[in-house]
């Protein structure tokens, strides 16, 4: 009897050595799954921190005040495309800049997206019909991917803003500049179909923080064939204040005084959630200027730029 009971009791043993065995890889694999994804979750948004203190110390520098300006010009509205179709435009193949000759032109821009605010912020591009530019970083990942995706198929600009944001890889030497470049352009063309041609330095091209002349990276775009686009009015969300709404919506207001072109900067980051609640004041003021038009940032569009170049 004590025989058969130490052999039963070794049968169990055996059998949930075994089970435990086939399980616990299950439970483990379950376990560090959501320890990888809180981790990722983390990382997101410490990279969304880091950037948002870069920005701080570089595009803050730019002031306002020293925007450039656009040109000065009697605003005489073309009709002669108004009554025109989209298909009709499109057959003619005509630039956005042909079409509204003579309006005054607004461009929406968001920069080191995309982010967990960016479905929000096309969700409220749809719903007041405008186009807008995102300047993008590289965020592997099928959400991220999805929402490249979305820019494009929604009629919105996508253009270059490196891939990682990091100064001091993205400015290191002329070399990993261009490498740099040519990696997102390649992801992104891999990932949308689209190959991008416009571009913003990170910081903007009057940055602070390149220890290398900046006319040496913008001379590696133009022969490339990439347009590059700084911006004359600020929202000032990337400043070292906290924004609120108002006075997000108060700033681009006062930015857009005077302007006939206006190239503004917003922030698509997860901790700019007042950025997206400015979001439809500022379309809907936009859309009640007199002869104003939203657009997409093109190759053909005037490129308001803090660096000179010739």
């Amino acid at each position: 009897m004590d025989r058969k009971k130490r052999v039963k009791r070794l049968k169990r043993l055996i059998i949930g050595t075994i089970i435990t065995l086939m399980v616990l890889p299950s439970v483990l694999a379950v376990f560090f799954f959501f320890r990888y994804k809180d981790a990722e979750s983390r990382y997101l948004k410490a990279l969304d921190d880091i950037n948002f203190y870069l920005e701080n110390h570089s595009e803050m520098e730019f002031l306002e005040s020293d925007a450039p300006a656009s040109p000065e010009a009697e605003v005489q509205v073309a009709n002669q495309y108004k009554d025109l179709t989209k298909e009709e435009i499109e057959k003619l193949q005509l630039s956005p800049e042909e079409v509204y000759a003579g309006y005054t032109k607004v461009y929406l821009t968001f920069d080191d997206g995309p982010s967990s605010n960016t479905a929000p912020i096309l969700d409220i591009l749809k719903e007041y019909d405008v186009p807008a530019t995102f300047f993008v970083n590289r965020r592997d990942g099928r959400n991220y991917e999805n929402l490249y995706r979305r820019i494009v198929n929604e009629g919105h600009a996508l253009g270059l803003h490196s891939t990682s944001h990091i100064y001091s890889e993205v400015y290191n030497s002329e070399e990993d500049f261009k490498a740099d470049t040519k990696e997102l352009r390649d992801f992104l063309y891999m990932v949308t179909g689209v190959e991008s041609d416009i571009y913003r330095f990170p910081g903007g091209s009057s940055n602070h923080v390149s220890k290398i002349d900046m006319h040496v990276f913008a001379d590696c775009l133009e022969k490339e064939g990439i347009v590059f686009f700084d911006w004359n009015v600020s929202s000032q969300d990337a400043s070292s204040v906290p924004q609120t709404r108002e006075s997000i919506v108060r700033n681009v207001k006062k930015g857009l005084e005077g302007k006939t072109e206006a190239i503004i900067l917003f922030h698509d980051l997860g901790s700019k959630d007042a950025t997206v609640k400015a979001l439809p004041e500022i379309i809907e003021y936009i859309q009640g200027m007199d002869n104003t038009v939203i657009l997409p940032i093109t190759k053909e569009t005037n490129p308001i730029r803090h660096l000179s170049v010739e």
